[in-house]
């Protein structure tokens, strides 16, 4: 299974009674299945804001489903994503017409995300956003930090110093934290449900942003603000955050906001990292499983191995698991084996974006044949050459 993303860029745009006319492109050279299209509504003058919340995807005439995103908080959508399949250095046109509710088309949530706060009363309400000045809401959050699933795979980041991105692999392809909560009972086990396949304790886990100080990957443990948001949630796409404001790092004072996306029909996401200050070593990368194999470059690093999930090694059997991470080249990256971590140490610039994708394959996914670690270190090779953005002409 192939899973990439596309940035979708909007050129020879016309306004016409039908819709918006835009052009998306594939510049890479493979065929990608469910390329998701985001298009900045921004770049639309034509469109008045009070009118973007009536957009609606066409393709050969035919409604798609589709998601508009306020990802700034103001009330008004400046994203509409949607996926298509393009073939290699495929151009597409798309349209995008302005419709009333009667028409539009009720398409079902395939991506779920989830951040749920423990009452004192024993009860549980899910909420968006939560904020913290010390490091103690590990526990007062049910799975203990902000989670997001696709129909292929769920992730959860840890609400403390690790800020650790952990996985729940699935069995079968559905979306299931709405019914276990990351913890599934013995009857959703024994009926096919899937469940939490990596013991990360402190290490890296998958796609994880750390500082790096004196060789060693370090935790973010001295900070103002520590936040976990769920920005965006629909049928395409969850947008989650992690955010840190004054993180005492390397002499100074930073905030740092790691954004990620996952889209549907997807198991790969996207990482974006925006610092307000420059930062001279940060690091991310995989981690290594039991022993097992690695895969190191300066630009791609992967895992693949068996381990227990839990401490308890009596109750929980190994997971065999890999865990891919690509980096593009212009992010400067260098690779680097840090114990059990397998890493790229970067630098970030202030007010820049360093994007990155990771991904992970469980081997009990019953619709899925990669069972060993050449199966998947040539997964990762192919999966990273579909991830050059769209050029914009």
């Amino acid at each position: 299974m192939k899973a990439f993303t596309i940035f979708a860029f909007t050129f020879l745009c016309l306004i016409s009674t039908s819709g918006i006319n835009i052009e998306i492109t594939n510049p890479n050279q493979a065929d990608i299945k469910d390329a998701p299209v985001v298009v900045k509504l921004d770049q639309f003058k034509k469109i008045g804001q009070t009118k973007r919340d009536r957009l609606a995807v066409y393709i050969d005439g035919k409604q798609v489903s589709s998601q508009l995103d306020d990802l700034n908080n103001d009330s008004i959508p400046d994203e509409l994503v949607f996926l298509t399949d393009l073939r290699a250095g495929e151009k597409k046109k798309v349209q995008l017409r302005s419709i009333s509710d009667k028409k539009r088309v009720k398409f079902p949530a395939e991506v779920y995300a989830s951040l749920i706060l423990k009452e004192a009363d024993g009860s549980h309400t899910n909420i968006r956003e939560i904020s913290s000045a010390k490091n103690d809401m590990y526990n007062k959050l049910h799975h203990h930090g902000v989670a997001f699933e696709s129909a292929l795979m769920a992730y959860r980041i840890y609400f403390d110093n690790k800020s650790t991105i952990d996985v729940y692999g699935k069995k079968q392809y559905q979306l299931e934290l709405a019914d276990t909560k990351w913890y599934p009972t013995d009857e959703q086990l024994a009926a096919g449900y899937g469940d939490d396949i990596l013991l990360v304790s402190g290490w890296v886990g998958v796609g994880t942003v750390k500082g790096f100080e004196k060789d060693k990957a370090t935790h973010i443990n001295r900070f103002d603000l520590r936040t976990h948001r769920i920005v965006a949630s629909g049928n395409i796409r969850t947008v989650v955050e992690s955010d840190v404001k004054g993180w005492e790092y390397e002499g100074k004072k930073a905030d740092m906001t790691v954004r990620y996306i996952l889209y549907a029909r997807h198991r790969d996401v996207v990482a974006e990292i925006t610092t307000s200050a420059d930062i001279e070593q940060l690091a991310t990368g995989v981690q290594q499983i039991g022993g097992g194999a690695c895969f190191q470059s300066n630009q791609l690093v992967g895992s693949w191995g068996s381990w227990h999930p839990q401490p308890d090694t009596l109750k929980y059997a190994k997971e065999t698991v890999g865990l891919g991470l690509y980096m593009p080249k212009e992010s400067q990256g260098k690779q680097i084996m840090e114990g059990v971590n397998n890493l790229i140490v970067f630098p970030q610039k202030k007010e820049t974006t360093t994007r990155f994708y990771f991904t992970v394959i469980a081997a009990k996914e019953e619709q899925n044949d990669i069972k060993t670690a050449e199966d998947f270190f040539k997964y990762l090779n192919n999966w990273r050459r579909g991830l050059n953005p769209v050029i914009v002409e």
